[in-house]
């Protein structure tokens, strides 16, 4: 259970976002085997906002390329990414917030910035840095330590390249230049993990042409709309989840992509299982949503297909305990789940029982053990407001991927409101999943233009295909 402390910070989170991260989780997650270690690696995280995604991708193929890893985060950075989102790209890597530098470079082969900002760098720059991660990429360039650093999040989110005025524009370069001098190597994102040297091409299959205007991508979030072929190369890469900012529309092909075709009916036959499996498979959806007796039948379905199995935790109501809760997980998971949509203790949310409710949620995330991404359910119909941000914050906490609205099977289901409101609070490093009476693609398509990343729904077929569906369903 989370300290009282936490959940002070939460509540204070909480009255702060009604009038306009909190702590971590005391555990970190096991460990991930890592992938031909290669010694011990600093990584500094600032406050660059630009492509967090990207960032956070690159801290986890780090974490599996080295055999020790210490992430050291600014107070921006804490603020901007949040310690669940590091704890998670990086489960075994050693976090902090400050230290002695020398202490911290120690056997330190090399030094990365994943997210470096306009104002890390100009500080880095000039060697005069006046922040902890900012001294010791110094002292590293100093001892002549490699330090790789990515230039994509360089601009602040939001600030499109082609507006900057060219005298902007030339400052910038001359300050990249001179961290160049410096021996700072500037990557582009994807290649700071020990990808291709800078200028290297990639591979065919990986090729998309650059968004227009100078600069190339200027992290507008629009790549569901304007690039749907890199889309789906991610997708078909095994991308469970992608960002866009509101007002992205996903082109008609990528769709499916974002559903969890479900079917939680308690009389639900074999027979319907096996064609909600067969669906999936044929229209590419991201996973079969189904309860847990029916998790190892479709375990067995989709074997080597790219379709993930899903099934429900404390299903519908939320009201069992944390151990059954963990226990079930663990069954499913067993049983072949790759992701566990659990309901939170709604009773103990509404009762201002937070440590229940953090108990609840850290339970199941510690029995999936990285072994199954988790989503909480908050049953949005029955809350106010401040009880969703609570919910969306405790989650975030807990460590688990995503929170999503509803069951299907209480008094209402997703609205756009509250999805944009979730996509609000928990950022851009958790995904939101909308559930609950969306049967159609219009409905569909301004969920995640409200920021949602998955859909739970029973009118897949015809949400991905255009097509008409009568009834309520899920």
């Amino acid at each position: 259970m989370q300290s009282d402390e936490l959940v002070r910070q939460i509540t204070a989170e909480v009255l702060r976002r009604l009038g306009q991260a909190p702590a971590a989780p005391g555990a970190a997650a096991p460990a991930r085997p890592a992938a031909s270690p290669s010694g011990k690696a600093l990584v500094l995280l600032t406050g660059g906002d630009a492509r967090l995604d990207l960032a956070l991708a690159e801290l986890g193929r780090l974490a599996e390329q080295h055999a020790r890893l210490t992430v050291v985060l600014s107070a921006t950075a804490q603020r901007v990414i949040g310690l669940p989102a590091v704890r998670r790209a990086a489960p075994a890597a050693e976090v902090l917030s400050d230290g002695e530098p020398q202490a911290l470079l120690e056997g330190v082969e090399a030094v990365y910035l994943p997210n470096l900002s306009l104002n890390a760098a100009a500080k880095i720059g000039r060697l005069t840095p006046d922040s902890l991660v900012c001294i010791l990429a110094v002292r590293a360039l100093l001892g002549g330590l490699p330090v790789r650093a990515s230039r994509d999040c360089l601009l602040p989110r939001g600030v499109d390249p082609a507006r900057v005025p060219p005298g902007v524009r030339a400052r910038l370069e001359e300050l990249l230049q001179g961290l160049s001098s410096l021996g700072v190597e500037l990557r582009s994102g994807e290649q700071l993990a020990g990808g291709a040297a800078p200028g290297t091409p990639r591979p065919a299959a990986s090729a998309a042409p650059a968004c227009h205007g100078p600069g190339g991508c200027t992290g507008c979030g629009q790549c569901v709309e304007k690039r749907p072929e890199v889309v789906q190369t991610l997708v078909a890469e095994g991308a469970a989840r992608l960002g866009a900012t509101q007002g992205a529309r996903p082109a008609s092909q990528n769709m499916a992509a974002y559903i969890d075709h479900t079917l939680l009916k308690p009389d639900a036959t074999e027979k319907e299982i096996r064609k909600l499996c067969e669906e999936a498979r044929q229209h590419s959806f991201a996973s079969v949503c189904v309860n847990p007796g029916r998790v190892k039948l479709c375990a067995e379905l989709l074997r080597g297909s790219p379709v993930k199995v899903c099934t429900v935790i404390g299903f519908p109501l939320g009201a069992t305990t944390p151990t059954s809760k963990a226990i079930e997980t663990r069954d499913a998971i067993a049983n072949g789940a790759n992701e566990i949509d659990m309901v939170l203790n709604i009773g103990a949310l509404k009762s201002g029982d937070d440590g229940l409710v953090s108990q609840d949620i850290e339970g199941v995330v510690q029995a999936a053990r990285g072994q199954a991404l988790v989503k909480v359910i908050l049953e949005t119909a029955l809350l106010t407001r401040e009880e969703k941000i609570k919910a969306c914050l405790l989650a975030k906490a807990a460590g688990a991927n995503f929170v999503k609205t509803s069951t299907g099977f209480s008094s209402g289901g997703a609205t756009v409101q509250d999805i944009a409101l979730m996509r609000e609070t928990v950022g851009p490093d958790m995904g939101v999943k909308a559930s609950g009476g969306i049967r159609d693609r219009a409905t569909a398509e301004a969920m995640v233009a409200a920021g949602a990343t998955r859909i739970g729904a029973s009118a897949s077929v015809a949400i991905a295909t255009g097509q008409k569906t009568a009834g309520k369903g899920y």
